[in-house]
């Protein structure tokens, strides 16, 4: 009997060959930034699932345009909005089963998407913007991946685990941002 479990998990691998992993990400501030701000300033990180041709559109257009009032990217690419300040520097998780991952699914993204709205700096290039974090994504059949990433004073950058000092104990849930459509 325990030859079988081998063949299912086979089969099944074949059945998911083209399925689109979710990934529970984790976002959260550098101690940097408050000495480098002198207070954590208030920022807003989105975390979008997107095609290769959305990735090329976001840097195309730059961060600056992709959060103008006006741009309608957010909207278009139904982005998932996580704000940061003084009074909320907690970390933010946006699990794997979270509901926009239904949406994001649809479009068979490939890549995750992380954006912040740091502010400019002469110093960083428009080919290749710090603050606009881009991952490959996976397959995974059986178990989420997660993605840790960490906002720093002029970029935004993955990290292999969750900071050990986190400015709070809380962690900020997805779901209090995420407004009805």
């Amino acid at each position: 009997m325990k030859f079988w479990r081998p063949l299912v998990l086979l089969g099944a691998g074949f059945l998911c060959a083209g399925c689109v992993s979710q990934y529970k990400v984790v976002v959260e501030f550098s101690p940097g930034l408050q000495e480098y701000f002198t207070e954590y300033p208030t920022l807003e990180v989105d975390i979008v699932a997107v095609t290769e041709d959305e990735v090329n559109e976001v840097k195309q257009v730059g961060v600056e345009k992709y959060f103008a009032p006006d741009s309608g990217f957010r909207e278009r690419l139904q982005s998932q909005i996580c704000f940061f300040s003084r009074e909320d520097a907690a970390r933010f998780v946006l699990p794997s089963r979270a509901q926009i991952w239904k949406d994001w699914r649809l479009k068979k993204p490939d890549t995750i998407l992380v954006i912040a709205s740091l502010p400019y700096d002469s110093s960083m290039s428009p080919e290749a913007d710090p603050r606009l974090l881009v991952v490959k994504m996976k397959n995974s059949y059986v178990f989420a991946r997660t993605l840790y990433v960490l906002v720093e004073p002029k970029k935004v950058v993955r990290i292999s685990r969750p900071q050990t000092e986190s400015p709070t104990e809380n962690v900020q849930a997805y779901d209090q941002w995420v407004e009805p459509r």
